[in-house]
């Protein structure tokens, strides 16, 4: 397959209710159909909390059980992160992908964000996956990732698509942004990011508006500016890709610098 498309469920998230979030997701996707994949935002049943061992379960539990149902549902390969129960340490903020054939990729948030704390109540994962899809290789990222353009350079030219999911707030949406698009630029890449809205937090309350968003490496963008609850649908050609690779071939001119 030469094309693929792809909807990101730009959703508002219910704090630490994962009941709400589950049946205001199915509401979102019940008309749904006809996507390759469908990508939700960074912990999506229960927003960004802090209470990470309150909320943690354990693999095929109840947050994936719902990804796999949805992907039976729509047909489609559907992805978000949920907080992974960890017998040996803090849980892990982790992004599940799952087909109606089971789990295709589990990809553990590499970099937790310490400027919230999110270090202190999770664990770093260690290694950056790719998995392939109708002929797409496609590497899925969270949030803070975002921040370090080595974690994308990992598989540089191994990947034809970057899916990035997130709970960015407002108040940074720039760097949002500015950043996707960079990756895509530097990494002759596709870049897909997924973020919430609304109001996060039980005391300090942060307002996400969302501007999830697509960009090419060639420089197109589909940014949703909505500031609600919205979908961004995009259809990605393997083909331009390929031809754009061979005609601006810098990817092979990447040198590694020993200081």
């Amino acid at each position: 397959m030469s094309f693929l498309k792809v909807a990101g469920l730009q959703t508002e998230i219910i704090w630490e209710d994962k009941k709400e979030n589950f049946s205001r997701i199915k509401l979102l996707t019940q008309n749904l159909e006809g996507y390759d994949l469908i990508i939700l935002p960074e912990t999506f049943s229960t927003g960004f909390t802090m209470r990470s061992e309150l909320f943690s379960e354990e693999l095929e539990g109840e947050t994936e059980s719902f990804l796999f149902e949805l992907a039976c549902k729509t047909k489609s390969i559907v992805g978000g992160s949920w907080i992974e129960k960890n017998s040996t340490s803090k849980p892990f903020n982790t992004f599940s992908l799952l087909s109606p054939n089971g789990i295709i990729c589990r990809y553990r948030k590499i970099h937790p964000f310490s400027y919230a704390g999110e270090d202190k109540v999770y664990s770093s994962g260690r290694e950056v996956k790719t998995f392939d899809y109708k002929n797409f290789r496609i590497t899925p990222l969270i949030c803070y990732d975002l921040r370090f353009p080595e974690t994308f350079r990992e598989v540089v030219g191994k990947t034809e698509i970057y899916l990035v999911i997130a709970n960015w707030p407002a108040s940074r949406i720039f760097a949002w942004l500015s950043l996707l698009k960079a990756r895509a630029i530097e990494n002759q890449a596709y870049v897909i990011g997924v973020n919430r809205v609304g109001i996060a937090g039980r005391k300090e309350k942060i307002y996400h508006n969302g501007y999830s968003s697509y960009f090419t490496p060639w420089g197109e963008e589909k940014i949703v500016t909505s500031e609600q609850q919205d979908l961004l649908s995009v259809i990605i050609s393997l083909p331009k890709l390929e031809q754009f690779r061979k005609e601006f071939p810098y990817l092979q001119d990447i040198k590694k610098i020993n200081f």
